[in-house]
């Protein structure tokens, strides 16, 4: 049975993941407000989390819990919104990176983001990073280089691959210090996971609303809340706000193995889509050897962690 399960976690995370960069990629293209669409994921996150915690304890306690723990404790609430304002800001630039990168080149580089967190770990955790693990990081980043070497030359996808790049990489920069910094808050309380995403989508919310404000009220007010709203761009919504509950019952159903094997045959499907499907690369040696060198180095340090009693690094789904 746990076999199956674990199965079971593989292909429908590997589904999620591929399709996931898939419909945003798609969803660009009907030029609906970014800042609209990472409140509108929040909101769905924030429902959830009602509706499970009211499943667990019933309206009323889950309620009071939320009373208890988010309004009544503002000062710890607060301090969830330092990596709340930069999950919004992330999932913004993903968006950006994703309009101006394909979705193999996306799916690579965004590996980066095992390279900071493990940086950040050390800084702020003072975590010990074996031999292996750093080895697994330094071919981390030369398969990022190799893969980008072939996409700033042969890349035939709209937009700025300049642009995407940044992007992506200022992306990966928020993931590992928000990772980092949502991990040591854990630690220290013991407040349920379903409080603390909670906490997450509500100071996401209020961060949301106020960037949605400054950036694209005019255009809102003059076109409508739900202008080019099109199914694809709810899937986008759907698929983004449950990518980060889906990574957890991976992790809690099968291990980090099946997490980090997922993202390696993620990278792969999706650069087979990228070069015969869209067609928007050329398929060339430097770029093979970069999403070879990246899978190995992904799984290789994915394996060192699973080995040690304390994981080194946690990953939580930008959504």
């Amino acid at each position: 049975m746990s076999e199956l399960v674990k199965a079971t976690c593989l292909v429908v995370l590997v589904l999620q993941t591929v399709s996931n960069v898939l419909i945003i990629r798609n969803a660009r293209h009907h030029h609906v407000s970014v800042p609209l669409i990472v409140v509108l994921q929040e909101i769905l996150k924030l429902l959830t989390c009602v509706a499970v915690l009211s499943y667990n304890e019933g309206l009323g306690n889950a309620l009071k819990s939320i009373k208890r723990h988010v309004f009544g404790d503002m000062k710890t609430t607060i301090t969830v919104g330092v990596p709340a304002f930069l999950y919004v800001i992330q999932n913004q630039l993903l968006f950006v990176s994703l309009a101006n990168l394909d979705a193999a080149t996306y799916q690579v580089t965004y590996q980066l983001k095992i390279l900071t967190t493990a940086a950040f770990s050390v800084v702020i955790l003072n975590k010990r990073i074996t031999s292996m693990q750093w080895l697994s990081l330094l071919l981390l980043t030369i398969g990022v280089a190799f893969v980008q070497f072939k996409s700033t030359s042969n890349s035939q996808t709209d937009g700025s691959p300049v642009l995407g790049l940044t992007c992506i990489l200022l992306a990966c920069c928020t993931s590992g210090f928000s990772g980092v910094f949502l991990e040591k808050m854990i630690k220290n309380t013991s407040q349920s996971l379903w409080i603390r995403n909670f906490q997450l989508a509500f100071c996401s919310v209020c961060v949301g609303v106020v960037n949605l404000i400054f950036t694209d009220l005019k255009q809102i007010v003059s076109n409508g809340i739900f202008t080019n709203f099109a199914p694809i761009v709810i899937a986008a919504i759907i698929s983004q706000a449950y990518g980060g509950l889906l990574i957890g019952m991976v992790m809690k159903y099968a291990d980090n193995i099946v997490k980090v094997f997922c993202t390696s045959v993620s990278i792969i499907i999706s650069s087979f889509i990228s070069i015969f499907y869209f067609q928007e690369l050329e398929l060339t040696l430097m770029f093979g050897m970069g999403v070879l060198i990246v899978c190995t180095a992904t799984v290789t340090y994915g394996l060192t962690t699973a080995k040690r009693p304390n994981p080194t690094y946690i990953i939580r789904k930008e959504v």
